[in-house]
């Protein structure tokens, strides 16, 4: 691998990585910084559907983690982008967007401070005791807590609704990591939510590094909604059981009744059913950033110290695997041999997928 291209990979990882640390700030053990990024990423996306509030929302997402980014970790963040091969356009392009564009990243982050306030202080500071959806909707509407949405009522519920479902992803584990797949021994292991924001900002460094010619903003729109049918029907693993046909059609049931009745429901589906499909290099590009980033966690959390030794893994469903046994006995000796092995395949037609998957096997990255 040539020098120049070992650097651009180094780069990606770094600010990926930067990302990555967002998981770990939480409050109480409960909401970290990546899960409140997710919420006004996901917030956005439902006020923008209702109330047109840019004409790009993926700079918006993009600048959401960029706001975030920029406050925690100000010098690391400059750091990272001043080696970057498009880290100054990136942030030219944030600070030259439209100023409803900008203005609109500051004011989902703020919607959303205020609503996940509502969801986990004002209702038990209230003693309000209501879970209904709907029920929930009025009281913040009387509290004046929906104001700051719009002024439809038709639309805020909408957007409401669909914040209220994907506040769900914040609270689920990635299955894969917990103690009958991979056994991470971590006190808090990576919500569906946080493994979203490692996507994007994935997604965001390997397009700076490397000529690939998509359109990120389409790319981290898609990545931001991709998993919202699992707030229905869980992280289904390649280890439990269920087919990729089953899986997709009991997903796609669920993508549907997430969405519920926003207006850009047709538009966003179109944009979840190709990135299942694969039908276009935009989506084919964010499927791997959400396959890759899995493998990247998995070397993280390996570097980390959190996952177990191979023989303490008896019974285990990865382990029953006969797929795994048989990598077992060819010579894996760590639990991102395997990983490894599993998943270098599917980027045989994408070099520098594989070649990042190399890098991070090669590299301590915590």
């Amino acid at each position: 691998m040539a020098d120049n291209e070992k650097n651009k990979l180094k780069n990606a990882i770094e600010f990926y990585m930067l990302a990555n640390n967002l998981k770990y700030v939480t409050k109480d053990n409960k909401q970290s910084l990546a899960d409140q990024i997710y919420g006004a990423m996901i917030l956005a996306v439902a006020m923008n559907s209702e109330y047109h509030k840019t004409e790009n929302i993926g700079e918006t997402i993009k600048a959401i983690l960029f706001r975030i980014l920029n406050f925690y970790y100000p010098n690391e963040t400059k750091e990272c982008i001043d080696k970057m091969s498009k880290g100054t356009t990136f942030i030219t392009n944030i600070n030259k967007s439209s100023m409803e564009s900008s203005n609109f990243a500051l004011e989902s982050t703020m919607s959303e401070l205020a609503l996940e306030y509502f969801f986990e202080n004002f209702l038990f500071e209230e003693e309000i005791d209501v879970k209904n959806c709907d029920e929930l909707y009025t009281v913040a509407k009387n509290y004046g807590i929906i104001d700051r949405l719009g002024n439809d009522e038709v639309k805020n519920y909408e957007i409401f609704k669909f914040y209220y479902n994907n506040r769900i992803l914040k609270k689920k584990e990635r299955s894969g990591w917990n103690s009958t797949h991979w056994n991470v021994s971590i006190n808090r292991i990576e919500r569906i939510s946080e493994h979203i924001v490692g996507t994007i900002a994935l997604a965001i460094a390997l397009d700076s590094e490397f000529d690939f010619k998509v359109d990120i903003d389409k790319v981290i729109t898609a990545l931001c909604i991709h998993e919202i049918g699992e707030i229905r029907i869980g992280d289904i693993t390649p280890f439990d059981g269920v087919t990729p046909d089953e899986k997709k059609k009991i997903e796609h049931k669920a993508m549907v009744e997430v969405l519920g009745n926003l207006k850009d429901k047709d538009l966003l589906l179109n944009m979840l059913f190709s990135f299942d499909e694969q039908d276009t290099f935009d989506s084919k590009f964010a499927r791997y950033c959400d396959k890759l980033e899995a493998d990247i966690q998995a070397k993280v959390y390996q570097d980390m110290g959190y996952l177990c030794l191979l023989d303490e893994y008896e019974g285990n469903v990865v382990f029953n695997s006969s797929r795994v046994q048989q990598m077992i006995r060819d010579g894996a000796t760590t639990l991102f041999d395997i990983w490894y092995e599993l998943d270098k395949g599917i980027y045989t037609d994408e070099p520098v997928f594989t070649k990042t998957l190399q890098f991070v096997r090669d590299n301590k990255l915590k």
